[in-house]
């Protein structure tokens, strides 16, 4: 009797199962709902730091944005630091993220990436706004409604210093010398960097294809010492200016510069006017600084928000004509350049101008193949082509 029971029990448990599934394929997942408006509520924002406040990276830009925007909303903002160390991005975003703090998550640069669009899967309430990256939108559908991504086109400010370069090498200005040489020290061979290079490469070919661009990586953002040393080999290689693209490390850049007595061009923020405060001697120097202007950016965007108007689901890509993207006229470019050289400030008036209006197609290293990138770098020695 009691495996006969045994027995019927087994099987009814066999048919409800059957009757549950149905036989049927469980439809494919489509993007959350957004149910979080945050329209004229004031913010709690976690600024979530790859690198170090302080280091004078985007993110010093970012944070002032940050701030700029919590004064006039009555918002909050809560930072955390990675210190340059990314082998805890990935538990650490998730454990502040599910402590329930936050309403908005800010974070940037390339390495992010695959951890925002995680972490925007499994905290679909949470908002996540990206700068210097982009988001892959068709891969995860899902997070269409919580993450937006602002991005400025480094490559066509890069051309403006390229161009602004090739000027002053080709001038006769006291520290520039006769060759047709000009210098670049990137911190890491990655997207973003090859970006900067190859828009650094073409500005200058712009004004003389001739024009030779010794380029260099320190393999890192914070080495300055190393910055220094690849910028003094292209100074004594004939280069009369060199570009610094590796965040705090190209103040090691505009060191060299002032030891050897020629010109820098700094990144991110005014390397001349913070030049000024610490090492005057130095600043004289360093004619100007590329700098994307993130925080600018980041603080439209998170007023975007509060005022109901943002996009989520896009990835937003800023062109020279923006605003937010600006080679600093500093004290020293005033004297060096626009009052010293003023024929020479008109012809590089002339190019932004034309980057303004969109007549110069610059080109990219984002999104494009390595056959492209190498073939663009390799444009870099004229004479070797």
């Amino acid at each position: 009797m009691k495996k006969l029971l045994t027995l019927l029990l087994a099987v009814l448990m066999i048919v409800t199962l059957a009757g549950c599934s149905g036989g049927k394929t469980e439809p494919e997942p489509t993007p959350t709902e957004d149910t979080t408006d945050l329209t004229g509520k004031p913010l709690r924002i976690l600024q979530f730091v790859s690198q170090t406040l302080g280091s004078l990276s985007c993110e010093d830009l970012v944070y002032e944005g940050i701030q700029k925007f919590c004064a006039e909303t009555g918002s909050t903002v809560d930072t955390f630091e990675l210190n340059y160390d990314d082998t805890h991005t990935a538990s650490s975003l998730a454990e502040l993220c599910s402590s329930g703090k936050y309403d908005v998550v800010v974070t940037g640069y390339w390495s992010i990436e695959e951890y925002v669009e995680q972490a925007a899967q499994d905290f679909p309430d949470i908002k996540f706004m990206v700068f210097d990256c982009t988001i892959d939108f068709d891969s995860y559908p899902e997070i269409k409604n919580n993450v937006s991504s602002y991005l400025c086109k480094q490559n066509t400010l890069a051309f403006a210093a390229g161009a602004l370069g090739a000027l002053m090498t080709e001038s006769d200005l006291p520290l520039a010398n006769e060759d047709k040489v000009i210098g670049f020290v990137g911190g890491g061979m990655i997207t973003a960097i090859d970006d900067f290079l190859i828009g650094y490469i073409q500005g200058a070919h712009y004004i003389d294809p001739e024009i030779k661009v010794l380029y260099s990586y320190v393999g890192n953002w914070e080495d300055s010492g190393k910055a220094h040393d690849l910028a003094h080999d292209q100074y004594i290689n004939g280069a009369d200016v060199s570009f610094g693209v590796c965040a705090p490390a190209s103040f090691g850049v505009c060191q060299a510069a002032y030891e050897d007595k020629k010109y820098a061009f700094g990144v991110d923020t005014d390397h001349s006017g913070q030049l000024a405060i610490s090492h005057p001697e130095q600043a004289e120097y360093t004619v100007s600084s590329a700098v994307k202007q993130f925080g600018y950016a980041i603080y439209d965007g998170l007023m975007s928000i509060y005022n109901g108007t943002i996009k989520w689901g896009s990835n937003n890509s800023f062109d020279f004509d923006s605003g937010y993207l600006e080679m600093i006229e500093t004290d020293v470019f005033v004297k060096t350049i626009k009052e010293g050289k003023p024929e020479l400030y008109e012809a590089y008036e002339k190019v932004v101008a034309d980057l303004l209006a969109g007549k110069i197609d610059v080109g990219t290293a984002v999104g494009a193949t390595t056959e492209y990138v190498d073939a663009e770098k390799a444009k870099a020695d004229p004479s070797a082509n």
